[in-house]
């Protein structure tokens, strides 16, 4: 591995390799947005690897430790909108509670990359991420078990969902998220869109992580580059993935740039953009 030598993270996962820099997203239940954070963090990140954890009571039959391939065959699965984001090498990891640890310290000895997001509440018991995101819905309904245990080690709670919440409900839920962790940063989601919410945590990884891991905004030497190499509105796929590698920054940066600037990327066949 690559980075420092994790001094928080416990042996078990670490004692024989350098440890990455660790963020992770975790939920208190499905589909409350989890995937779509971890893609787009992957997006903004200038070079991780990503690992999805899924705990089953009973061992599923197959490989317990999956990679997606580059290309994925489609981008339906939350690994493959990982793959897309930018994320090199990405793997689902379909394990037990007693057989996590090993499986995960094996994934990790495969993983080169300063950054490996993960996506998961279970894993949580076996590291100190330098960034942890735990998104929830407006109450504490239908949480996981493994969510509870989740929560208290988030740096961030971000309240998902496009309900409208009263000053006084807003207040409430920050009581109850307080109690379980008074050092929680909440973001509620409603309050300000989606997208700004996103900005918000990104730009918290950014600081805790540092600039020559996470990409905030796109500069402007980069919105330059993309208008110089766009012709007729257009910039190729080759030309976009050059951009990002002579000005070092990830291939989804340059995509985004590219649609903030109305700029369509044009035979793409990687699924980069």
């Amino acid at each position: 591995m690559h980075g420092r030598t994790s001094s928080s993270s416990p042996d078990e996962l670490f004692s024989a390799h350098k440890a990455p820099r660790i963020i992770t997203i975790s939920g208190a239940n499905k589909d409350i947005g989890k995937s779509s954070l971890a893609a787009y963090m992957a997006s903004h990140c200038f070079c991780c690897a990503g690992v999805k954890v899924s705990v089953h009571e009973i061992q599923p039959e197959g490989e317990v430790v999956i990679e997606e391939p580059q290309p994925p065959p489609d981008f339906k699965t939350d690994t493959a909108r990982l793959v897309q984001a930018g994320a090199s090498p990405v793997f689902w990891v379909r394990t037990t509670r007693a057989s996590l640890v090993e499986d995960v310290r094996q994934v990790l000895s495969r993983i080169e990359t300063p950054v490996v997001i993960f996506e998961g509440n279970s894993v949580l018991e076996h590291l100190q991420p330098d960034y942890a995101v735990f998104i929830m819905g407006p109450t504490f309904d239908n949480f996981k078990p493994s969510a509870f245990d989740a929560i208290r080690k988030a740096h961030t709670v971000v309240v998902n969902g496009k309900e409208g919440l009263s000053g006084e409900r807003v207040l409430e839920l920050e009581k109850k998220i307080k109690d379980k962790n008074p050092e929680a940063k909440i973001i509620v989601v409603s309050e300000m869109g989606k997208d700004k919410a996103w900005e918000i945590v990104l730009s918290r990884a950014a600081g805790r992580l540092g600039g020559e891991c996470m990409a905030a905004e796109a500069s402007e030497e980069l919105r330059e580059a993309v208008k110089a190499k766009s012709e007729e509105g257009r910039i190729t796929c080759a030309v976009a993935l050059k951009l990002a590698k002579d000005l070092g920054v990830p291939p989804m940066e340059v995509g985004k740039t590219a649609n903030e600037l109305d700029i369509k990327i044009s035979k793409c066949s990687l699924g980069c953009f």
